[in-house]
């Protein structure tokens, strides 16, 4: 049947208009979801862990690690995606939902652990361990969406370069110091750090270990000083805090070593934070609005080590510096 010329373009019109609403509701029905910061733990609507606080703005953003609910209790926590969350105010939030995962990724398939995040030259970096071997690297315009592989393979690669990288790469943590240098810290049990250049996604520079000073009489078994995993670094007034998980025993813990540079060597101090019980402990600090505060993670809701849940505390300084232990 013939339509008038002026009838066509309407019915055009009303069909791109379909589609647009249509897009704009597939945007709005997305993951993200709002919450209400109603005391610890801070995330009670999905299990997650492994929390990295970054301040982006005048936002504060939070990566964590997902531990699924139908997790297999039996598996060395099989963990598949990441999430990231927000807030300008610390009260509300927004969960924007699992926003990378091991589908992002073509050359690794298992054991989406530990994350961190940084900005720089206008563009978030996204850190991320796989596999208890390998860290990667993606890159987004966006804090919360759009992550790209840009190097198709590890920056960190465990494989045939243990002596260099340690026994387990895992948990990057970024920092950037005040003349503008890139580090990287990571491992498990072999604590290392690495500078990056300017791109943020090749190395510069050798792979070093790092010093702790104070530590030699600490063991897996007896916590203490003893490093574990889960290195986590930031600045504040002269000192460089050098913050740490002392293993998986029942009374382990977030602790921290203190030094005047990036590199160290660093000094150990002490607790960050009474044990809580978690099984494993990981966490971050930064600053935000003038006030510091601690992120990490308990098996509080669950009762299970596989399906942890991020707190947030503020946390205070003495006036040399050092940390007043939360409890």
């Amino acid at each position: 049947m013939f339509l008038p010329l002026r009838l066509r373009r309407c019915i055009t019109l009303i069909a791109m208009l379909l589609v647009t609403i249509a897009s704009l509701s597939s945007c709005h029905k997305s993951a993200d979801i709002e919450f209400k910061n109603n005391g610890n733990p801070l995330i009670r609507h999905v299990f997650t862990a492994d929390p990295s606080a970054r301040v982006f703005d005048d936002a504060l953003y939070l990566y964590t690690s997902h531990d699924r609910d139908d997790t297999d209790q039996n598996a060395h926590f099989d963990m598949t995606d990441w999430h990231v969350f927000s807030t300008k105010d610390l009260a509300t939030w927004t969960d924007h939902g699992a926003f990378f995962s091991l589908d992002d990724i073509s050359w690794a398939s298992k054991q989406a652990w530990a994350p961190d995040a940084i900005k720089r030259n206008g563009k978030y970096y996204f850190y991320y361990p796989v596999e208890q071997a390998k860290i990667g690297v993606a890159i987004s315009e966006s804090p919360v969406s759009g992550f790209k592989d840009p190097l198709g393979k590890p920056l960190i690669d465990k494989t045939g370069n243990e002596d260099v990288v340690g026994q387990e790469p895992i948990d990057p943590a970024l920092f950037i110091d005040d003349d503008g240098q890139a580090y990287m810290y990571f491992g498990c049990r072999s604590p290392r750090v690495v500078k990056l250049k300017d791109n943020m996604i090749e190395l510069e520079g050798n792979i070093e270990p790092v010093q702790i000073n104070g530590i030699e009489q600490y063991t897996e078994k007896t916590g203490g000083g003893w490093y574990g995993e889960g290195p986590w670094i930031f600045k504040r007034g002269e000192y460089y805090y050098y913050m740490y998980s002392n293993g998986w025993e029942k009374d382990t813990t977030l602790v921290y070593a203190m030094a005047k540079n990036p590199l160290g060597p660093f000094d150990y101090i002490g607790e960050v934070m009474v044990p809580i019980g978690a099984g494993t402990s990981h966490g971050s600090i930064t600053q935000f609005n003038d006030k510091w505060y601690v992120f990490y993670h308990s098996r509080e809701l669950s009762k299970s080590a596989k399906q942890r849940s991020v707190h947030m505390d503020e946390i205070t300084f003495t006036s040399d510096g050092k940390i007043i232990p939360l409890i």
